[in-house]
């Protein structure tokens, strides 16, 4: 008897820590809406498009693509510019960049940082394919 309410307390804490949890998972601040990548000549052309979702204004955005190879690691990493004003809430973004091509990537995941250097969360992230 003793035993089974210990078990019982013990069970009701752990699903009050894993509802905490869930309450303070905070959204994206980034959502990734559109991404392609194809292979011109020595470079790789990325086109895409991303919307801002988080609660507060981002101070610039910056994309950060880690290329990968079919090991899935890291081949490169190469970076672009979207905004370097701030961003509100809602407002979309386009890039249209060519990058360094690796020869060994075949898919790409997206990152995205502030002007002040600070990760940001996104959603949607990848893998995509190189075509």
């Amino acid at each position: 008897m003793r035993f089974a309410a210990i078990a019982l307390v013990l069970v009701s804490l752990f699903a009050a820590v894993a509802q905490q949890k869930q309450k303070q998972k905070k959204p994206p601040d980034v959502e990734v809406l559109e991404t392609k990548a194809r292979r011109e000549d020595a470079r790789i052309a990325l086109d895409g498009k991303v919307r801002v979702t988080g609660e507060k204004p981002l101070k610039g955005l910056v994309m950060v693509f880690d290329f990968r190879s079919p090991e899935k690691e890291v081949v490169t990493t190469q970076k672009t510019v979207i905004a370097e004003d701030t961003l509100e809430t809602g407002r979309e973004g386009v890039y249209h960049v060519e990058m360094a091509d690796a020869a060994r990537a075949v898919r790409y995941t997206v990152r995205a940082f502030d002007f002040h250097e600070k990760e940001l969360r996104v959603s949607n992230t990848g893998p995509f394919p190189i075509e």
